[in-house]
C-alpha cells in the first residue's frame, strides 16, 4: 500500500510540472523611475533586424530602456509600451517591433489630455498625426511621408478659424499644388494668339 501511494505521489507530481507554464511577464520589464513607471515587452525576435544609421533603436539593459542611433546593445523592445505618471495617469503609449516605433503612438500630459497621436512605420514618422493644446483642442494635423510633412496641414488657430499649409517632402508649398488632372485638362482653354503672331 505505501509502494502504491508513494507512485500516485510521484506520477502527480512529475504530470504537474511536466505542463507548460504561463507566461507571467517573462518576456516585459518593469522600470520605476523617479517620474515614471515604464512597462515593456521585449519578446525574442526570430532575428536581428539590418541596423540603418538614421533610425533610432530602443533596447533594454541594466534595468533601462536605452535608445541610439543607428545600433543597439541590449534586448530590444518588441510589443507593447507603456508609460505611467507617479499618479497613475498614462504618459505614453505605443508598440515596438524588433526595437523601432511602428503603429500609433499617443502622449498625454499628467493631467491626462492628450499631447499628441503620431503614427509609425518601422521607426519611421508615416501616416496621420494631430497635436493638442493644453486644453485639450486640436492643434495641427496632417500627415508624415517617410518622415517628412506631406500634403496639407492643417492649423487649427481657434475653434472656429484655421489655415492651411501645403507641404511636398517636406518643404512649404505656395499655395495648393497642381493636381495631375489639372496638368492634363484637355477642355483647358488655350490662350489665343496675340496681333502679329501667326
Amino acid at each position: 500500500m505505501k509502494f502504491i501511494y508513494t507512485a500516485l505521489f510521484t506520477f502527480f507530481y512529475c504530470c504537474s510540472f511536466g505542463q507548460k507554464m504561463p507566461d507571467y511577464g517573462l518576456h516585459s520589464v518593469r522600470i520605476t523611475d523617479t517620474d515614471r513607471t515604464i512597462l515593456a515587452e521585449i519578446i525574442p525576435v526570430n532575428s536581428n533586424p539590418d541596423v540603418q544609421s538614421t533610425l533610432t533603436y530602443y533596447w533594454y539593459a541594466t534595468n533601462k530602456v536605452h535608445t541610439l542611433q543607428g545600433g543597439f546593445s541590449g534586448r530590444l523592445l518588441n510589443g507593447a509600451y507603456t508609460e505611467t505618471y507617479l499618479n497613475h495617469n498614462t504618459r505614453t503609449l505605443g508598440t515596438f517591433k524588433k526595437g523601432l516605433k511602428d503603429g500609433t503612438w499617443r502622449d498625454w500630459d499628467e493631467r491626462g489630455i492628450l499631447i499628441q497621436v503620431v503614427n509609425w512605420r518601422s521607426g519611421i514618422r508615416s501616416g496621420s498625426f494631430s497635436f493638442f493644446n493644453p486644453d485639450g483642442s486640436l492643434k495641427e494635423s496632417g500627415e508624415y511621408h517617410k518622415n517628412e510633412l506631406d500634403g496639407p496641414v492643417i492649423f487649427h488657430e481657434s475653434r472656429d478659424s484655421s489655415r492651411v499649409i501645403y507641404y511636398n517632402n517636406g518643404k512649404a508649398l505656395n499655395g495648393k499644388p497642381r493636381s495631375l488632372f489639372d496638368k492634363i485638362n484637355i477642355f483647358k482653354k488655350k490662350p489665343k494668339p496675340g496681333k502679329g503672331h501667326a
